[in-house]
C-alpha cells in the first residue's frame, strides 16, 4: 500500500496541491510578519523545483501550475523586495540570490516556452553564472555580502540554475563550471576522513562551518540535480547517510540527526544551513537526495513516514498559522516533494 503511495503519486499529488493552494495565498507574500526575504526566496525556489517537476504527471493541474509559477516569477524580480537587483555590480557576492532567484525564473522561462515575461532576467543570472563561477576565487562566489563566506551548496544551486540556462538558450556553460568546481572540492576541501565538504570556507579556513545534514544533504541534491545521472566515482550520497543517518525502532522509517555524530554537536549549526534552520528540514532534504541518487531502501523509509503522517494525523491548517511559521512548513513540503516529484 505505501509503495503505491509513491508508485502512483499520490504523495506527490497531495502536496502539491498543498503548495498551489497556499502559495496563492496573498498574505503570504504580502505580510510585513517576515523579516527574512532569503527564507522567501528559497520557499519560492524550492516550490517551483517542485511545482516544475510535477508538470509531465499533473497535466489537468498544468494551467494552476504555470499561473503558479508565473506569481513566483514576478515577485523574485521585484527589485523592492529583493534590492540585489539594484546591485549588479556585487552579484560576485550573491551566490544564494543569483541561485535561487535564476532557478525561479528557469522553471518559469521553460514551462511559458513561447512566453517574453522575464527574459532579461534570467539570462543576465545565467550570463553571470556561466562566466564567473569558471573564474571565481575557488570556483565559488560567495554567498552573501555580509559575510567572506564560500557555500557549496549554494554553488551547487548555482549550477542546479545554470543547467536550466542550458536547456533554455543552449548555452553550453554547464559542464566546464561543473568539473572545475566538482574536481577543486574533491582536490581541496573535504572535510577530515570524509568526502563530504563543510558547509562553509572562506580565504583563512577551509571549514569555517561544519557539516551539517540540511546543508550538506542540498550540497549532494543540487549536484545531482544539475546533471541528472552523471557518472562519478566518488558520489557523496552513500557518505551522507554513513554520517547522518541514525537508528530507528521502525523497521518503515529511519531518522536523521543533523550532526555527524552522536553526541558532538555541530557548531553554528543553523548559520551553516542558513536561511534555513538544523532540526527542521533534515527527513525532507534526506529525501530529496536518496530520490536524487537513487537511493531506494532510504527514500523508502523516509517516504514511509510522509505516507504515515498523512493516514494517522489530522490535516494540518496551514490558514491558521502566522505567515512566518506557515512558511516553514511550506518550505519542508516544498522539499520532500522535489523527492517525491522526482
Amino acid at each position: 500500500m505505501v509503495q503505491l503511495q509513491d508508485t502512483n503519486r499520490t504523495q506527490s499529488r497531495h502536496d502539491v496541491e498543498i503548495l498551489l493552494e497556499e502559495l496563492n495565498r496573498a498574505d503570504l507574500w504580502e505580510t510585513t510578519d517576515l523579516t527574512n526575504e532569503e527564507e522567501m526566496l528559497y520557499l519560492a525556489s524550492s516550490a517551483s523545483v517542485a511545482l516544475y517537476r510535477a508538470r509531465p504527471f499533473m497535466p489537468e493541474r498544468r494551467s494552476r501550475i504555470d499561473s503558479t509559477l508565473f506569481r513566483l516569477a514576478e515577485w523574485v524580480v521585484n527589485d523592492g523586495k529583493l534590492p540585489q537587483w539594484r546591485s549588479k555590480r556585487s552579484w560576485d557576492l550573491q551566490a544564494f540570490f543569483l541561485a535561487h532567484a535564476g532557478a525561479i525564473l528557469g522553471h518559469y522561462r521553460l514551462a511559458a516556452e513561447d512566453a517574453d515575461n522575464f527574459t532579461d532576467e534570467f539570462r543576465d543570472i545565467g550570463e553571470h553564472l556561466g562566466q564567473r563561477l569558471r573564474r571565481g576565487r575557488y570556483k565559488h562566489l560567495i554567498s552573501r555580502p555580509s559575510e567572506e563566506f564560500f557555500r557549496p551548496a549554494d554553488n551547487a544551486a548555482a549550477l542546479y540554475t545554470l543547467s536550466l540556462y542550458e536547456k533554455a538558450y543552449g548555452k553550453e556553460y554547464l559542464r566546464p563550471n561543473f568539473n572545475d568546481w566538482s574536481q577543486y572540492l574533491q582536490e581541496e576541501l573535504y572535510y577530515e576522513e570524509s568526502r563530504l565538504p563543510c558547509a562553509a570556507f572562506s580565504v583563512t579556513n577551509r571549514c569555517q562551518l561544519e557539516p551539517s545534514a540540511t546543508a550538506t544533504g542540498l550540497y549532494i541534491a543540487y549536484r545531482a540535480a544539475a546533471i541528472p545521472g552523471h557518472s562519478e566515482s566518488n558520489i557523496p550520497w552513500k557518505e551522507w547517510t554513513h554520517y547522518f543517518k541514525s537508528a530507528s525502532f521502525s523497521p518503515f522509517t529511519i531518522g536523521i540527526r543533523h550532526n555527524m555524530r552522536n553526541g558532538q554537536e555541530t557548531r553554528f549549526c543553523d548559520l551553516g544551513a542558513q536561511p534555513l534552520a538544523c532540526r527542521r528540514y533534515e527527513r525532507a532534504v534526506g529525501l530529496w537526495a536518496a530520490a536524487e541518487y537513487g537511493g531506494n531502501y532510504t527514500y523508502f523509509r523516509l517516504f514511509t513516514s510522509l505516507v504515515f503522517r498523512r493516514w494517522f494525523y489530522p490535516e494540518i491548517d496551514y490558514a491558521a498559522m502566522s505567515p512566518a511559521r506557515r512558511l516553514r512548513a511550506l518550505t519542508r513540503i516544498a522539499l520532500q516533494t522535489v523527492g517525491t516529484a522526482r
